[in-house]
């Protein structure tokens, strides 16, 4: 009896030795998984769901972070909005000249730098960010610059010779109208599918596209056109049946989701153009505010789900679609979330697009303005709860001070406020132009089936115009103001030029540009600002002219021309101290529980801090970038007009560490960790559209 107790306790022994053994190599092979560990494609994977499994920084260190390094490119001339690339550690961004920088990531000593540039050329603009390919001892980093698709060696930054045009391609070659007239460029982050990268396509002149391209030559595999061509599914979507070729826009400029294991491509929309008016063009007009699967292969149409028909109101889809794992009813559904801008989370089954919301659709009021055909109804979403507000009523009105509650209320008082009222010569008073969710989308917890969402909760009042109207009977326009106003330069600076916002005054141009200089940024492009190809011969002169304040101002009556409708303006709703005239918070931060569709955690994102010190309660700011969300329980976020970074408590939304940067951190943070010791790195180059200084920082944080 005693031999068998003793063969039991040795039995015993062997096997806790044995688990201790094997749990203690699991745990060392975890320990070196973790030792390194990149952040590869913009959005942190090909899903984009901005989710990382370190946890080295952690709720209970977080406070700790300190500075490791910064790194100044000596560019800083613009806004840059592009989510870092690390990898093996070396980490690659671009500036807002479009130069292609690699970064030694745990020191921040440059290593190379590619200049896209040839022949004098200038570039600037908007990049969100560079995709990352490798095939065996091949690696190659592809961006967009203005119109070219680059491929750049990783490791040499030199070009890569043999893709197109000794390292470039030119996206406007190949479509509906001369290269020339086209105006496609491609902010948004490029993906990867096999030996494709696949990109979209934005124009504000011209018809848009989704593309792949071979990863080798650059020969342009397939494309998507996004407004379809005669034969195409959704044509007949369109009243006007030539907009195909004549109109612009359905631009796609939040990036790209890939489902790899199936080959399934996934991408969101914009709306046509112009914005509020579209004459004689009845229809829902696909693809335009639409989410869309494609044959990665292919380029073949899988499905598609349209959020907004027929859109007269900017609400783009802005963001790239996220792919997660859901569970309903028990079974693991592959599925796929749609951000929106009017602060709804669409959730679909990836594979044949299920709708997993729950949505309704619901009638809507017509448009009043002569032939506009404003779409009868419009999607209504039930479930998930909504992360910001959707409709402006009285009681959303501020109350910060006496005088701007009274403004508000005569601004509410002389307005249509409602659910998609269509844009009309009386304001119109709605949320969403800049969100709810904008291009910085959402992160994913993996782990806990949670999706965090910086939101912004801004009103706009938009007021139409009949540009060939008559106000009285001796009034004249110049041919100048016309196209100025026709082509909706005033919906960026104004029906007087004095700007908007943080959008440029256009007086007194005559002293900054010639004629050749201004027509060239005109038609080309420059910063933030698209190109306008579609401007061309006598009325590109005649804009010119105006802008140059040097036309013959003899003028036409407005009487003559038939009603032609253009927006005053975006105009957010301000009080007279500048601050939004809705009551707070303006900026938040949310976390969506995808099981329950319920708001977790709602907190404000964002302080101004001069109403802080007045007693008022933090009020959030407007915001943008993105989240990432980390296995240590964090979500970094930076985004903010207060030019901080901060990281939250991802079960509570409380702030355990905020740092202030030197210039407004307007782009999605990325996390890596080399050598066993993680760090979150932010470009801080402030500028864009909340304005303020610019710089040429990027930022990377560690634990001392």
């Amino acid at each position: 009896m005693n031999n068998v107790k003793g063969l039991r306790l040795v039995l015993l022994l062997l096997f806790l030795s044995g688990a201790v053994y094997f749990f203690g190599w699991f745990s060392f092979f975890e320990l070196q998984n973790k030792q390194n560990v990149d952040w590869e494609q913009p959005g942190g994977n090909l899903r984009q769901t901005k989710y990382s499994p370190l946890d080295i920084i952690n709720k209970e260190n977080v406070e700790n972070l300190k500075v490791a390094w910064t790194y100044h490119s000596g560019d800083k001339s613009g806004n840059v909005q592009l989510n870092p690339l690390i990898i093996s550690g070396i980490m690659y961004v671009t500036t807002p000249g479009q130069e292609l920088i690699a970064v030694n990531a745990v020191n921040g000593e440059e290593i190379w730098r590619f200049n896209p540039s040839r022949a004098g050329e200038e570039f600037g603009g908007i990049n969100r960010g560079v995709a990352y390919w490798r095939s065996g001892q091949e690696e190659r980093l592809i961006y967009t610059v203005g119109h070219f698709l680059y491929a750049v060696d990783r490791l040499t930054g030199l070009p890569v010779a043999s893709f197109g045009d000794s390292g470039r391609v030119d996206l406007n070659e190949g479509l509906v109208k001369p290269k020339e007239e086209m105006g496609i460029i491609s902010p948004g982050a490029p993906t990867v599918f096999k030996d494709l990268v696949i990109l979209g396509g934005v124009s504000w002149s011209s018809p848009s596209n989704v593309s792949a391209f071979n990863v080798h030559t650059g020969e342009r595999e397939w494309i998507f056109n996004t407004i379809p061509q005669p034969g195409e599914f959704g044509h007949d979507t369109w009243g006007d049946a030539g907009f195909w070729k004549t109109g612009a826009g359905v631009n796609s400029w939040g990036g790209l989701a890939v489902d790899e294991e199936r080959g399934f491509v996934y991408f969101s929309t914009g709306q046509p153009k112009n914005d509020f008016y579209r004459p004689d063009n009845e229809g829902k007009h696909l693809f335009g505010n639409s989410i869309v699967a494609l044959n990665g292969k292919s380029g073949e149409r899988l499905w598609h789900y349209q959020a907004v028909h027929h859109d007269l109101w900017d609400l783009d889809l802005p963001a790239a679609p996220i792919l997660v794992e859901l569970t309903k009813d028990g079974k693991k559904i592959p599925a796929v979330i749609q951000l929106t801008k009017t602060g709804n989370t669409l959730i679909f089954n990836r594979l044949d697009g299920e709708m997993l919301s729950e949505v309704e659709e619901v009638p809507v009021p017509p448009s009043v303005l002569p032939g506009e055909f404003a779409y009868p109804s419009q999607p209504l979403v039930r479930w998930p709860e909504p992360f910001s507000k959707q409709i402006v009523t009285q009681e959303d009105l501020t109350s910060r001070t006496a005088e701007a509650e009274a403004f508000a209320k005569s601004v509410f008082s002389e307005s249509d406020a409602g659910w998609f009222i269509p844009p009309s010569e009386k304001n119109i008073l709605y949320y969403g132009i800049h969100g709810g969710a904008e291009w910085g989308g959402g992160s994913y917890d993996e782990e806990e089936n949670v999706l965090f969402v910086n939101a912004n909760e801004l009103a706009w009042v938009i007021k139409m115009r009949d540009i060939n109207a008559e106000k009285r009977e001796d009034e004249q326009i110049s041919s100048g103001e016309k196209v100025y106003l026709k082509m909706g330069c005033a919906g960026c600076h104004g029906a007087d030029r004095e700007g908007l916002g943080e959008l440029p005054s256009l007086l007194n141009l005559h002293s900054k540009f010639d004629t050749i200089e201004l027509k060239k940024i005109i038609t080309e492009g420059k910063n933030s600002m698209p190109s306008f190809a579609q401007i061309e011969g006598k009325a590109l002169t005649e804009l010119t002219d105006f802008l140059l304040e040097q036309e013959n101002l003899t003028g036409e009556k407005k009487a003559n021309y038939k009603p032609l409708y253009r927006s005053l303006g975006f105009n957010k709703f301000l009080d007279p101290d500048g601050y939004p005239a809705t009551a707070p918070p303006w900026g938040t931060m949310n976390a969506i529980d995808l099981t329950t569709g319920k708001i977790k955690w709602k907190v404000p994102l964002g302080e101004h801090e001069e109403l802080t010190e007045q007693g008022h309660p933090i009020t959030g700011t407007e915001n943008f970038g993105g989240s990432i969300v980390t296995a240590g329980g964090l979500v970094f976020v930076a985004a903010t007009r207060d030019e901080k970074i901060r990281a939250f408590d991802k079960e509570t939304g409380e702030v355990l560490w905020e740092e202030k940067l030197p210039f407004g951190g307007y782009a999605t943070p990325s996390t890596y960790a080399v050598d066993g010791e993680q760090y979150v790195v932010i470009p801080a180059t402030g500028g864009g559209k909340l304005g303020g200084h610019t710089g040429d920082a990027y930022i990377a944080y560690k634990l001392p």
